[in-house]
């Protein structure tokens, strides 16, 4: 009995560490943070590594202070991708390193390596959020949205930008009660002008008017009208920035500030 209490004891003041099979994932807490790794299974072939090598590794941490700070590292293939939320006065900082330290221009390849990084990291989002530690699931939810954020990164973009939220006329329109029904998106083209067209919100086979990549990957998601905005302009422009880049910028904030509807997406 003695020795399971001091079992107990331990884990409570080393924090709590999962490991799945073959060493493929490691997750552990102390304290306010979290940290671990996964293998990526997606980009073996293209990175011409070994599962067990380090550029098919990607390493995570998150941590919070408690006072509405978050930061956030994800490093992979040499690349080191930092983020700061800050609650208080709700802005967020996001930048992106090389091995060198000189700052990273998204590609074409590394937005599909970023791409891939996001997809595997999902495998692994209920033993991050089970593990115990103080932080709320809230807070570790911050991590995927990174994950979620990198990948949405318009390529030829310095990846170094703080986002604010937009306090006019409260910085969003929350779409989430038109969930299934038909909104009417907006956007602008140089020389052209404006255009719009119709989309069903929760709908059109991409989750139209969801905040961030497709449709969501926990809760319930975010949905509105800068997020349509963009969502439609890239449908039909075929850009994610270029001509759509007041558009992505003006849903930023929206990813990162709009509240989840309760309302689960139509199909």
């Amino acid at each position: 009995m003695k020795k399971l209490a001091a079992i107990a004891l331990a884990l409570c003041a080393f924090g709590s560490q999962s490991v799945s099979a073959h060493n493929q994932f490691n997750v552990q807490s102390q304290d306010n943070e979290v940290s671990g790794y996964f293998n990526l299974s997606s980009l073996q072939s293209e990175l011409k590594s070994q599962p067990s090598s380090p550029n098919n590794v990607v390493k995570f941490s998150l941590s919070d202070d408690l006072n509405n700070h978050i930061r956030s590292t994800i490093q992979f293939n040499g690349h080191t991708f930092n983020l700061e939320l800050d609650n208080a006065n709700h802005t967020v900082h996001i930048s992106g390193v090389d091995v060198d330290g000189k700052k990273l221009i998204n590609s074409q390849k590394l937005k599909s390596n970023l791409t891939s990084v996001f997809r595997d990291s999902q495998i692994h989002i209920d033993d991050v959020l089970k593990v115990q530690s103080k932080l709320g699931q809230e807070s570790k939810v911050v991590l995927f949205k990174f994950f979620e954020f990198l990948s949405t990164y318009p390529v030829g973009t310095p990846i170094e930008q703080t986002i604010k939220q937009d306090f006019s006329a409260q910085g969003w329109t929350d779409l989430c009660p038109y969930m299934g029904k038909n909104k009417t998106a907006i956007w602008d083209v140089t020389y052209v002008g404006v255009k719009t067209k119709s989309y069903k919100v929760g709908g059109h086979g991409f989750c139209a008017a969801r905040c961030g990549a497709g449709c969501p990957m926990f809760g319930d998601g975010q949905y509105t009208q800068d997020c349509l905005n963009h969502d439609a302009c890239a449908d039909v422009e075929g850009e994610q920035l270029g001509v759509c880049g007041d558009e992505w910028t003006s849903a930023s904030d929206d990813f990162w500030f709009s509240p989840d509807c309760e309302t689960p997406p139509s199909s």
